[in-house]
């Protein structure tokens, strides 16, 4: 089977490409995700494309360290996303157990009630970011 792509069509499966490898390095044996990423990366130069080159000692395309900062600007920006929102998250969860033990809820109003400590905590954490999160001892 063959593919074709346009310039821009390959600098968007490009990044799919680099932004999947950098999650799923962290969490699988990447050996496949690693194969791939290198053969599409090969193909950079064909495309036209910047910031990727062979390194002969070690047999792998690799990319430019600007490269690697661009593309590490939208994971950047998707982890402080994520990272918020699992704060927001847990500490809904946190208060609402402690909620419950003084008050019975059933299933809707617990539903309801965890939507509005996380809205409340996503609002906090959105105005004042983590400056008032304090730990207590």
């Amino acid at each position: 089977m063959k593919i074709n792509f346009t310039k821009k069509q390959y600098e968007t499966l490009f990044k799919m490409v680099q932004y999947g490898y950098w999650v799923a390095s962290d969490t699988e044996d990447n050996k496949e995700f690693s194969e791939v990423e290198q053969y599409l990366n090969s193909f950079a130069k064909d495309f036209g494309m910047e910031g990727v080159q062979f390194v002969k000692e070690y047999e792998i395309y690799d990319l430019s360290r600007e490269l690697e900062e661009q593309l590490h600007e939208v994971i950047n920006v998707y982890e402080e996303g994520v990272f918020r929102d699992k704060l927001a998250y847990h500490l809904a969860r946190k208060e609402f157990t402690e909620e419950s033990e003084k008050h019975e809820y059933n299933q809707e109003e617990a539903f309801k009630r965890i939507m509005e400590l996380e809205e409340k905590y996503h609002l906090h954490i959105e105005e004042h970011g983590l400056v008032k999160l304090k730990i207590e001892e």
